[in-house]
């Protein structure tokens, strides 16, 4: 069967379609190896940052042993100002916090654990500023606002820990029934094999029997 287009007919075609369409056929090209490469860039300057963000990070633990505590502050303050999306910074504000903590500042305690708890990256770490920060507003005798703090909805992950703190600050309000409760789903929340389950069972233990209302 003959072709039903001469050669010349077909070249003639070929020029009218690259006429019609070539021009967005490169730019199409153009735009998808702008994104091919751009998508390597950013990539590869997010592991950067990452990577001299961990750099940072392995210092200020050094200097924390080390005892170099204003070191430790002024390592981490640069990891927070100049690298916040990793989450190293959040890390570090934790560090701060804990060098606060033991230096007795309690209000830079709040401020670091408030930062980690509004900025980090890593849903672990914002859980654990969390908690941390409940812990020390009760130790203020602020325990309306550490059970305010800790009441959120998302706690994956984290369950058994929300409801061991919440029990322990019903206690601190004598609400022994409520905290009974708590430290009962604290236990069902925490694996079966685990060994803090004997301090949850004490936990509860220590309330007593449940008395009749």
């Amino acid at each position: 069967m003959s072709d039903p287009y001469t050669e010349q007919e077909q070249v003639e075609k070929l020029k009218q379609w690259w006429k019609t369409y070539g021009s967005a056929l490169l730019v199409g090209i153009a735009l998808g190896l702008a994104i091919l490469f751009g998508n390597k860039y950013w990539t590869d300057y997010k592991q950067q940052r990452a990577a001299a963000a961990s750099a940072l990070y392995d210092q200020l633990l050094q200097d924390y042993r080390k005892k170099a505590f204003d070191d430790v502050r002024k390592t981490a303050g640069k990891i927070i100002d100049e690298y916040s999306e990793t989450p190293y910074a959040g890390l570090a504000a934790m560090m701060v916090a804990r060098v606060s903590f033991d230096a007795k500042q309690s209000e830079e305690v709040q401020r670091q654990l408030r930062w980690a708890i509004d900025h980090a990256s890593d849903g672990g770490t914002r859980h654990a500023a969390r908690l941390r920060l409940a812990r020390v507003l009760a130790a203020d005798g602020k325990i309306d606002a550490a059970l305010a703090l800790i009441s959120i909805k998302d706690t994956a992950g984290f369950e058994s820990d929300y409801e061991e703190l919440r029990g322990d600050l019903l206690v601190a309000k004598g609400d022994k029934q409520a905290a009974r409760e708590a430290y009962a789903r604290a236990i069902k929340h925490l694996d079966a094999t685990s060994s803090y389950l004997p301090v949850l069972n004490m936990k509860l233990d220590d309330l007593g029997p449940e008395t009749d209302t």
